[in-house]
């Protein structure tokens, strides 16, 4: 079984969900996949109206990954170390600041795994960055054993579209 008959597994059972752009006739251009953990908020988010609002930001910049022709560092950045092959995506446009993790199934297939407030991160050496870490290769095992992300430095080979940029930086 391929990588991608899973992945259409779990869309079917409701392990994953389709990110489709809102706006009607945007071009898909990548595959996002989100977790239910983070589907839930996008799809039913409670709280007061700011975090609804801040959910609404969230859901549109991660409709970035599917509908924008160019991806930027400063948008997604694969975390340190690269063997882990975690990857995430900023959402900073409004605070609080969120980050959503995730690993690719292939290129141009992002399966987002967990989310977690940049405020309650620490810096990048903490515990509660390397708890969010490992919890997104946690996730990504339960949905795919058996089967090993893409890993990899080079943006090109996950991603099309991608800026001239550097998306990793090496951390000692």
């Amino acid at each position: 079984m391929s990588i991608e008959s899973e992945i259409r597994d779990r869309v079917r059972r409701g392990m994953l969900f389709l990110l489709v752009p809102k706006a009607a006739g945007a071009p898909i251009r990548r595959v996002m996949l989100v977790g239910e953990d983070l589907w839930s908020d996008l799809e039913s988010p409670e709280g007061d109206a700011e975090w609804e609002e801040r959910i609404g930001k969230l859901r549109a910049d991660l409709e970035v990954f599917v509908t924008e022709e160019k991806i930027v560092p400063r948008y997604l950045f694969l975390l340190y170390p690269a063997g882990d092959a975690v990857w995430e995506i900023r959402s900073v446009r409004d605070r609080p600041s969120l980050r959503v993790l995730g690993l690719f199934a292939a290129k141009d297939i992002f399966v987002s795994t967990n989310h977690a407030r940049r405020e309650d991160l620490g810096n990048w050496q903490s515990r509660e960055w390397k708890a969010v870490k490992r919890l997104a290769r946690a996730v990504w095992r339960k949905l795919f054993q058996g089967y090993e992300p893409i890993v990899t430095t080079n943006a090109n080979e996950v991603c099309s579209g991608v800026a001239d940029e550097l998306f990793y930086r090496e951390r000692s």
